[in-house]
């Protein structure tokens, strides 16, 4: 009797117990059992989730593949401004993220020694490269001791003995710009896609200043397929960061092939022109020599492992080249759609600068303040980073816009949004540079403005080349109006919004974290002697 039921509850008789249930109920149970918990957690997230009560998009409150699907789309900064403009000041665009369309949130989620840590939306670009970097380190501390390594290279008086180089290349621009392919230096008219000349003229800025050798996009070597490789490096992490199983299961690989190619090639790439820096020439003060001779107190490397080089190496050529070339390609964009702007720009500058070689940093330069309205009108309208920099509630909590968050909730201000807010930027679609002017407007209406922008971040988590980028931007389109008389003939991404601004033409970005951009066309014409 003991031996038959130990023979009932054997695993061979269980075996035989499963095998003996319809086929249809092997197969229905696992699905029900799916189904099952699906619900649950549906149930979970739209009713008992702590951030149940905030609104947003059905599908993005239940599920973070709605985020994964407007990523891959790279239309999630449009997205994010249609959300607020439908829900609010807050918006749950996630099932464990709120967005907040409000200037206040600013200080309160990035300002520094806040109650958050960078959230777990950069995870996948650390495993990407096989380690974290001053943009994606999670730890303060690690992030802390990165950025103190950069900071004396980004200085003012660092970034005024680099000027020649930026110079150099930014002549440069113009010069190989005038004949494309077929070079003719008498050239008095041309036409350029600043879309494509301004990655050029980026690239080779960063690599110089980076790894002491510019990449030869101006001069036309194959390096120019680089840029497409940097926007498919970043449109990965951000595909990846939208949903922790893109990344868990690797399923970027399946479902963006092309995408997770690119970003492979960007960390090889970038690995190889740092190895052939290290081996050259060390006495010359660039940022790679900041790098490689950083010392801790007791005098032990900072870097010791080479990869930590690598893959700030790699943020910088990103942060510093990608970034700016949008800025550069929207600012000619703006310009020349506005005649009124670019005949006040051409008048500031001409009329400052005596030769177009005293377009130099400096008083003068510094002088041009519609010229500097210009830039930050255009940092504001079309951001480079026009998506979200979320960050992840720590123990404790963190009260924001006067809402309570618990931890472990993701909290971001998205960036293109806020800067289209209606209370702060009248006419938000409209590229207008005289409301940075206190003597066009109202001297707290600049100030509301200045507080509200935020292309480069904020907080301790700032981007640190901010400098490096006004100065390129503002030599840049400086030497342009003073050169030539610019026009506009095409390209670009001019996509009317649904906004009550109906007639404003924006230069429309493709929102891969980093902003993909296409032209425009300039006409350049050389200007005539007075």
């Amino acid at each position: 009797m003991f031996g038959s039921a130990l023979s009932e509850n054997s695993p061979a008789r269980f075996m035989q117990t499963l095998w003996s249930i319809p086929f249809a109920w092997k197969l229905t149970l696992p699905i029900l059992s799916v189904a099952c918990y699906t619900l649950a957690l549906i149930v979970y997230r739209l009713y008992f989730h702590p951030l149940a009560k905030y609104p947003g998009p059905l599908l993005a409150r239940i599920s973070n593949w709605y985020a994964v699907y407007h990523a891959y789309k790279g239309d999630r900064h449009l997205d994010m401004y249609y959300s607020h403009q439908k829900y609010g000041k807050f918006v749950r665009l996630a099932p464990n993220l709120v967005t907040v369309n409000d200037a206040a949130a600013i200080k309160e989620i990035y300002g520094v020694n806040q109650n958050v840590k960078k959230s777990v939306f950069y995870q996948p670009a650390i495993e990407h490269s096989g380690i974290e970097s001053t943009f994606n380190a999670r730890d303060r501390q690690l992030h802390a001791r990165k950025r103190r390594v950069l900071a004396p290279a980004f200085t003012e008086p660092a970034l005024a003995a680099m000027e020649d180089y930026m110079q150099f290349h930014i002549g440069r621009m113009f010069h190989a710009a005038s004949g494309e392919e077929t070079f003719q230096s008498e050239a008095q008219c041309w036409t350029a896609d600043m879309g494509k000349w301004g990655n050029y003229l980026t690239f080779d800025v960063m690599a110089d200043l980076v790894f002491g050798k510019d990449f030869g996009m101006l001069a036309g070597d194959e390096s120019r397929e680089l840029p497409e490789i940097i926007d498919g490096a970043v449109h990965r992490e951000l595909i990846a960061g939208s949903s922790p199983f893109v990344n868990r299961w690797g399923l970027d690989k399946i479902l963006f092939p092309d995408i997770v190619k690119r970003g492979s090639q960007l960390i090889k790439y970038a690995k190889q022109q740092a190895e052939i820096r290290l081996k050259a020439d060390q006495s010359r003060k660039d940022f790679f020599w900041y790098l490689s001779t950083a010392k801790e107190k007791d005098g032990r490397p900072t870097y010791s492992d080479p990869r930590e080089i690598f893959s700030e190496a790699r943020t910088l050529i990103i942060g510093g080249s990608d970034t700016t070339a949008t800025q550069l390609a929207a600012n000619f964009f703006y310009i020349t759609q506005n005649p009124k702007t670019l005949a006040k720009l051409t008048a500031e500058v001409r009329s400052t600068f005596p030769n177009v070689d005293a377009i130099r940093l400096g008083p003068l330069l510094d002088s041009c303040r519609y010229l500097h309205a210009v830039v930050n009108e255009t940092l504001r309208i079309s951001p480079s980073l026009p998506g979200v920099l979320p960050r992840e509630v720590l123990p404790g909590g963190l009260r924001v816009c006067g809402e309570h968050f618990p931890p472990g909730i993701d909290l971001a201000v998205p960036i293109y949004t806020l800067h289209h807010n209606a209370t702060i930027y009248p006419c938000p679609h409209k590229h207008i540079p005289e409301r940075w002017l206190p003597d066009q407007t109202s001297e707290d209406a600049v100030r509301r403005c200045h507080d509200a922008l935020t292309p480069f971040s904020y907080g301790s988590r700032m981007c640190i080349g901010w400098r490096l980028a006004l100065m390129e931007l503002r030599l840049t389109i400086a030497r342009a109006v003073w050169m030539f008389e610019l026009k506009y003939l095409g390209g670009g991404r001019e996509t009317r919004l649904r906004s009550p601004d109906s007639d404003a033409l924006e230069y429309q970005l493709l929102d891969h974290m980093a902003a993909a951009r296409n032209g425009p066309i300039i006409r350049f014409r050389k200007r005539e002697a007075s």
